[in-house]
């Protein structure tokens, strides 16, 4: 086995400082004179430090401790590489990840039992991303923040300035709604007079986005409530309201 080779099977344990002190003190040694191996170590210790702030912290159950450690005690034997296959580490690829998430569990650090949890992080991290550049747009904005048993949701509704855009509504943290109920949107004017916008229901999903059928020029509030019919008068309870906001 060749200096390269040993050095980056032993990254992925740099990464998570989980190393004896005279191997670490080697893979250093070596990082610090081969920057192929330094950008692969860099790239595994982001997602190591990302890993605990992305799941939820939990006491690992005893029996899959058991058959974690097992199976990193059996199944470590290199898979055989090319010659020119060195290239191929220099991304952070799913094996990669999946070896830091099978150390994180072996350490106690998350509930990490499958890529999927991984994988719909970085799917809501690039939402997020989406609608920051959408924000960037700049215009008129108003928060709601989610009521009695909706405390904790909350959605941020976006005019956008550019004229072409329509308004639409980021909410964060929704709760389920019963079969056949919907999520309602409501334009308030300076009068008191609500205006259904839009009706959705609940992606699951951390945010989720909803645009508005109509432009909110000439309201003051937006409001959400839990409704059985998509048309008519307001008659559910009130989910969340935005503060009153000067009328354009």
């Amino acid at each position: 086995m060749t200096k390269t080779t040993h050095v980056t099977d032993e990254l992925e344990l740099y990464a998570l400082d989980a190393l004896p002190a005279a191997d670490r003190d080697r893979v250093a040694a070596h990082l610090a004179e081969c920057s192929a191996c330094r950008e692969q170590s860099r790239l595994l210790e982001e997602v190591a430090i990302a890993l605990p702030n992305t799941l939820p912290l939990a006491d690992l159950p005893a029996r899959l401790r058991a058959r974690i450690l097992m199976s990193a005690r059996t199944d470590r034997m290199p898979a055989p590489r090319r010659e020119n296959a060195w290239t191929s580490w220099l991304r952070p690829n799913r094996a990669a990840v999946a070896a830091l998430a099978t150390l994180v569990l072996i350490l106690g650090a998350a509930e990490a039992y499958t890529l999927t949890q991984l994988r719909d992080t970085q799917a809501e991290r690039d939402q997020y991303a989406d609608i920051a550049r959408r924000v960037a747009h700049g215009g008129q904005t108003w928060y709601m923040a989610g009521r009695d048993q909706w405390a904790g949701s909350g959605g941020t509704l976006i005019a956008p300035g550019k004229p072409d855009a329509a308004a639409y509504i980021v909410f964060h943290d929704l709760r389920p709604v019963t079969t056949g109920a919907v999520y309602t949107l409501w334009l308030v004017d300076a009068d008191g007079h609500w205006v259904r916008s839009a009706n959705f229901t609940p992606s699951g999903e951390a945010a989720q986005a909803v645009v508005l059928d109509a432009p909110v020029t000439g309201f003051t509030q937006c409001a959400l409530t839990v409704e059985l019919q998509r048309e008519g008068k307001r008659a559910g309870p009130l989910v969340m309201q935005s503060r009153i906001a000067p009328s354009n």
